[in-house]
């Protein structure tokens, strides 16, 4: 094993390489040329006016103006303007432009696309480093992994003689921090990209005590938009807009799929920008990662940690006292550089659920980040208000009060470049030390976690193969030791067969395990003071991975001795699949997988017939429950297609001798789905980007297609979200270009959807849109949820549910499995309806999160389907398609899609088509 080696010079740079000169001329002109085509196309500005070099008087990082400064333009003569300029928005090409050439220009950054976006999109990332260190990043991302590898840290420190926490304090010495900063999360919190080219731009160009120490003591990794598909969006809407009558704010999902949500997919993982993301927090490791965020114009001026309560019991300690360190000198900067109104232990808690504060907290990642006040409706030009901006008075948490009604561009564009100068600089003051916490002593704190239990066991044995795979494929991409029995064995009294996972947390992400599979008992002492209300989080309450997902996960608390082997890729069940003589009449596949709809759209796809069993079906020795699939083996590309099915999803398809006696109903050819999302529906578009995952044929209506509905679909979906008035009033045609008249208002489109029902078709309606379709539809219910949240609340969590796996919306569900709930509707039925599931009649519902008064929807109905007319309409009051959290109840979607669609066959016609 290797000893450290002497330690590398931590002084100042050596000056700048001729790279930089020779360099600088193809810089110079092309952006010449930039400027002067800006200039044309109307961008004004004022080439001459200061760019990032800019800091507040009184700030600790002033520019020594007296120092040599390389020649390239400054983001004002680039663009036209200077970032924070009233009105203006550089587009995020051209930002691309410019920091690739300040790459070209400057042997301290470095410029690199590092994936495709879900629109095919570049997405960018900056290094910035002294030319020594930028040289040997290879060596520098290798030291930091080891230091975070505690098993790997007790060889190589034996080896050497030394104790593992001298030999990390000089392998630490060694190598460098990275120091991580992410802006344009949120794609209308657009200055922050602008203001993150100022700080490339100073670090490309300034020669001075503070830019020679952060460049000299870490690598610092810049995400300019953590969206590029929506950055590009948000801001040529913008400019394209600018001197119309038009509305200036992009009207539509600017992530095609989960707009605003993008950031809450940082455990699931289901978008292009979260798994490259996820790719550079592995990759580099950082000490500490800076999030740039914007809040309400309600908010502080600036808000930083220490965060409001709760704090998740997993989380080490260590990150979240680096955190609130980190925030307070944010906070001191700010206030010393004149910026007034600058906040901490303000806004919200973040640190309660795994989506907020993402997966490198879990890794020794310092998470902070900062919150900007906004401009109001229109994000580009000064906010003046009718009184002064809070916090108008001075408090603990705010010591120096703002003092004026208006809040402009360019204030928050110095904002939030203090706070990121200020952030640098606090780990620059000892690079070594943060290098050491963080990417060694967190990991090595991991081995003696007593916060959870001993390990999490996940039987081999589960009722939806494809969901034990779904659920373990998290836990691979997150890089977690995982470990699969090699033969049966005994833990925590419970024997598990071979093939079982064990998950342990005595490991380096053992937090983040613990943190996905324990059940959420959400703290009451998360309160300002003893009589305090209870704070509820920013977000959800409850992320346990195996109750969204339909798997069981058995805790098990004690230590236990099992025969186990490394897992390095999980992979689906093999497949259980009958000979072509086992399957003389047909083939068949259990209803009890949410991967069934990736069965079916196979089939579709290949032109199979179809039929769902409406009663139970004997085969093989077992009983499958009502709904199971039915494919007649004599079926062109049958076989082929369901061979494929099953080795994607591990489903297992048997075979049936003879036909089964049992009514059902045979599926359409292709069953043509239209979802109603509107414009800028979040539901909608994670229900979109679901469908199209499993293959659904589905198509967004647009205002056009309420005209012949039935001609263009079999079922119609309304996304939750969707109110009368979204479809009545939608976007107006006069504020808009034509390209978004698609979602203009349809006046009487809730009665042609009663139409399209009554005429035959099938509707399916989830979360708050169960309400739309029960007034439109004039169905049999009462919404029974308490609106008064001092009585009744359970935001985001998990509640007891019952199913009646008779009706054809519950096939294949468990007779209890729990659902989501976030205060969302739950009815009596007063007529005729096949009610599906139902909350028990029982005085506590929560199973996972937090809820308050749930024995006020004991007994009440969630999913119900209705006859309407020659159609039927199926509403689902709970979010069950919630950013694709809850799968286990995509069967009920799946189900409500599909079957309501169908056509029902007796089971003489059943047999007969099963010859």
């Amino acid at each position: 094993m290797p000893t450290p080696e002497p330690p590398p010079s931590s002084t100042p740079s050596a000056p700048r390489t001729s790279r930089r000169s020779l360099a600088r001329r193809t810089l110079t002109i092309a952006s010449a040329v930039a400027v002067t085509a800006a200039l044309t196309l109307g961008t004004g500005g004022a080439p001459g006016q200061s760019g990032g070099n800019t800091t507040a008087s009184g700030s600790a990082f002033v520019a020594d103006t007296d120092a040599p400064k390389v020649d390239v333009p400054t983001p004002a003569e680039f663009f036209g303007f200077a970032m924070g300029t009233e009105g203006k928005l550089a587009e995020f090409d051209r930002i691309k432009a410019y920091l690739s050439d300040l790459a070209t220009a400057s042997p301290e950054v470095d410029y690199e696309v590092v994936g495709t976006t879900t629109e095919g999109e570049e997405f960018p990332v900056v290094r910035l480093g002294s030319e020594a260190n930028l040289a040997r990043l290879p060596q520098i991302l290798d030291i930091n992994a080891r230091l975070a590898d505690p098993a790997r840290m007790t060889q190589e420190a034996a080896a050497a003689g030394m104790s593992r926490d001298d030999y990390a304090r000089d392998l630490a010495k060694q190598s460098v921090p990275v120091y991580y900063m992410e802006a344009g999360i949120h794609s209308t919190e657009v200055m922050n990209t602008q203001a993150v080219v100022d700080v490339v731009h100073r670090f490309a160009t300034e020669r001075s005590d503070y830019t020679e120490k952060v460049l000299g003591s870490m690598i610092v990794l810049v995400v300019p938009s953590q969206n590029p598909d929506g950055t590009n969006k948000i801001n040529n809407y913008f400019n394209a807009t600018t001197g119309t009558d038009f509305a200036r704010i992009y009207p539509d999902l600017y992530q095609k799929y989960v707009g605003h949500d993008n950031n809450r997919d940082w455990f699931m993982f289901t978008q292009a920008e979260s798994k490259i993301r996820l790719g550079l927090e592995q990759k580099y490791r950082p000490v500490v990662q800076h999030y740039m965020h914007g809040a309400g114009t309600t908010s502080p001026r600036i808000w930083s940690p220490p965060w409001d309560e709760p704090m998740s019991p997993v989380l080490d300690p260590l990150t979240v006292s680096s955190a609130n360190a980190i925030g307070q000198e944010a906070n001191r900067d700010l206030i010393a550089g004149g910026k007034k109104g600058a906040a901490t232990d303000d806004a919200y808690g973040i640190m309660w659920n795994a989506d907020v504060m993402g997966y490198s907290t879990f890794q020794g990642t310092t998470t902070w980040l900062t919150e900007i006040a906004s401009l109001g409706p229109n994000l580009w030009l000064n906010y003046t208000a009718d009184s002064i901006l809070p916090p108008a008075k001075a408090t603990l948490r705010a010591p120096l009060a703002y003092d004026s009604n208006t809040w402009t561009p360019a204030q928050t564009v110095e904002y939030a470049k203090t706070a990121a100068y200020s952030g640098l600089e606090t780990v620059a003051g000892n690079p070594q030390e943060w290098l050491y916490r963080n990417a060694y002593q967190v990991n090595a704190n991991s081995e003696s976690y007593e916060g959870g239990p001993y390990a999490y066991v996940v039987s081999a044995n589960q009722r939806d193969p494809y969901a034990l795979y779904d659920m373990m494929k998290i836990f691979e991409t997150g890089k977690v030791r995982i470990e699969a029995s090699t033969a049966a064995f005994t833990a925590g009294g419970v024997r598990y067969p071979k093939g079982s996972y064990v998950l342990r947390t005595n490991q380096p992400l053992g937090r983040w395990v613990d943190q996905l599979l324990r059940v959420d008992v959400y703290p009451d002492n998360a309160r300002k003071c003893s009589t305090c209300p209870l704070i509820l989080p920013y977000s959800e309450t409850t992320d346990n991975l195996g109750l969204l997902m339909g798997v069981s996960v058995a805790s098990v608390e004690d230590e236990f001795t099992a025969p186990t082997t490394a897992v390095t890729q999980i992979t689906p069940a093999a497949p259980v699949f009958p000979t072509e003589a086992q399957a003389a009449a047909a083939y068949v596949v259990s209803p009890t997988s949410y991967g069934l709809g990736k069965v079916i759209t196979r089939l579709e796809d290949a032109g199979v017939p179809m039929y769902r069993a409406s009663a139970r079906v004997p085969v093989l020795g077992r009983t499958l429950p009502p709904g199971a699939l039915l494919v007649p083996a004599s079926a062109d590309g049958a076989r082929a297609a369901l061979q494929a099915a099953s080795a994607e999803t591990g489903l297992p398809v048997y075979g049936l001798a003879a036909a089964p006696q049992v009514r059902g109903i045979k599926l359409e050819a292709t069953t043509r789905v239209g979802l109603v999302r509107g414009a800028n529906n979040m539901p909608g578009g994670w229900l979109r980007w679901m469908m199209e995952q499993y293959g659904v044929d589905v198509q967004v209506i647009e205002a056009d297609d309420y005209a012949d509905l039935a001609g263009q679909f079999d079922t119609v979906v309304l996304a939750p979200g969707i109110s009368a008035t979204s479809i009545t009033t939608g976007l107006d045609p006069a504020r808009y270009p034509e390209e978004f008249h698609w979602a203009r208002g349809v006046p009487d489109g809730p009665a042609k959807l009663k139409a399209f029902v009554e005429g035959g078709g099938n509707l399916v309606a989830l979360g708050s849109s169960s309400l739309t379709a029960a007034s439109a539809m004039s169905l049999p219910v009462t919404n029974v949820t308490p609106t008064d949240r001092n009585t009744f609340t359970a935001p985001g969590a998990l509640l007891a549910q019952t199913f009646d796996t008779k009706v054809p919306a519950a096939w294949g569900m468990p007779s209890s499995w729990p659902v989501w709930f976030n205060n969302d509707p739950a009815f009596t039925v007063t007529g005729d309806a096949q009610v599906a599931s139902r909350y028990p009649d029982q005085d506590d519902l929560l199973v996972s999160g937090y809820a308050r008064g749930s024995e006020a929807i004991g007994g009440a109905a969630n999913i119900a389907t209705f006859t309407v007319g020659k159609g039927q309409a199926t509403i689902a009051g709970g979010h069950i398609t919630f950013r694709t959290w809850p799968r286990a109840a995509w069967t009920v979607v799946t189900n409500a899609v599909y079957n309501g669609a169908a056509t029902p066959v007796t089971a003489r016609q059943m047999q007969e088509a099963l010859r």
